[in-house]
């Protein structure tokens, strides 16, 4: 506990929750989310602050650029047990693995390997970021089945919009 404090980061975080003590926010007694989404990890990209979405709004499962492995789609299956109704693939501009995976050396192989499978030849990063979430979605649509809506959209981080794929 000590050695948080010390750390300046984590200090912050320390302090941080303490203000979010002190304001006694409400929070929903029941697990009950209106929408899963899957978006990046990119710290910029806050799915709530995006959709100015209260706690338990949001069913927010995030991977280093908005990939799909078996645990996210269990998590998303879970969701859909929750009752969520619909399911919102949030891709981004300036995505750090869409630009590694268009490198020809990628730090993430496996990220990257999954994201130049849904490129179709793309070499635009936006352009390739709107392609891996449009494909993203299908595929979660196939994988999951029918029953609920798989939608794609893209943030724009230089001007905070949305745009639905």
């Amino acid at each position: 506990m000590e050695e948080a404090r010390e750390h300046p980061a984590l200090a912050e975080l320390w302090a941080g929750h303490h203000r979010f003590l002190s304001r006694r926010p409400a929070l929903p007694k029941v697990h009950a989310p209106r929408v899963a989404m899957l978006a990046c990890a990119d710290a910029r990209v806050d799915p709530n602050r995006i959709f100015d979405a209260e706690a338990g709004e949001l069913f927010v499962v995030r991977t280093a650029g908005n990939v799909v492995s078996k645990e996210v789609l269990e998590a998303l299956a879970f969701a859909r047990k929750l009752g969520v109704s619909g399911i919102v693939v949030l891709g981004h501009t300036d995505c750090g693995a869409v630009w590694d995976a268009l490198s020809e050396s990628p730090t993430l192989p496996a990220t990257a390997s999954q994201i130049r499978a849904n490129l179709a030849g793309e070499k635009d990063p936006a352009e390739a970021a709107r392609a891996h979430a449009r494909a993203t979605a299908r595929r979660i649509e196939t994988e999951l089945g029918p029953g609920i809506p798989v939608l794609a959209a893209l943030f724009r981080i230089e001007n905070g919009e949305v745009e639905w794929l």
